[in-house]
């Protein structure tokens, strides 16, 4: 569904962002990644924190192209919405994240010690790449 589907049932609200905006996302990143990395931490947590940054990039690419997801349902709008923003090459990752935010959910309310430290580590290495690469599409991107 594209964006403005989304936008006319509800889930998305029109929005104009600007270069401060994205720079306190990218902080937020940037913390995500430097908090992701402490020693002593558990995997859960660099699990937790490494999806963030995902879905932070993500909502920056959202506002980009001129809406933000409304708050109930935002991290499964993000993911949808994302889908029609990235080539068919990415949209494997997206599903990637896709399935990340369902184990975060349960991480974060439900179960401690559900993710590994393997998997804690891919999921860091995954959105290390994709903040990359999203942020470099933000780039192509005239915002004032």
């Amino acid at each position: 569904m594209a964006l403005k589907s989304w936008f006319e049932i509800g889930k998305l609200i029109r929005h104009k962002t600007n270069r401060e905006e994205l720079e306190a996302i990218f902080s937020v990143i940037d913390r995500c990644f430097n908090d992701a990395e402490l020693k002593g931490l558990s995997s859960d947590q660099k699990y937790i924190i490494s999806y963030q940054a995902a879905f932070e990039v993500s909502r920056a690419f959202i506002y980009c192209h001129g809406y933000r997801p409304i708050k109930t349902g935002h991290h499964y709008i993000v993911w949808q919405c994302m889908k029609d923003l990235v080539s068919a090459d990415t949209r494997k990752t997206i599903l990637l994240f896709e399935t990340a935010a369902k184990k975060r959910n349960k991480l974060t309310y439900d179960i401690a010690g559900l993710a590994s430290q393997k998997e804690a580590d891919e999921i860091y290495k995954e959105a290390k790449a994709f903040v990359d690469f999203i942020k470099e599409e933000i780039k192509k991107i005239d915002i004032k």
